[in-house]
């Protein structure tokens, strides 16, 4: 099943209970780096290099679980 992403700000999204932020930019990696924390929560569950990434690693994590 395909979920859909719903941009809330600029940099901000939220996908399937998780609110996903752009965290900056990683000079180490040279690239934009991304993570998701849970609805409510000030911790990170997921990081990533892309938005893509972060997505596919939440579906993983919670169709596993199903």
């Amino acid at each position: 099943m395909k979920y859909k992403c719903k941009k809330i700000h600029r940099g901000n999204y939220e996908y399937r209970g998780y609110i996903i932020q752009c965290g900056g930019y990683y000079h180490p990696e040279h690239r934009i780096t991304w993570e998701a924390c849970p609805k409510g929560e000030i911790y990170a569950d997921f990081h990533g290099f892309s938005l893509s990434e972060v997505k596919r690693t939440i579906d993983y994590y919670l169709d596993k679980e199903e």
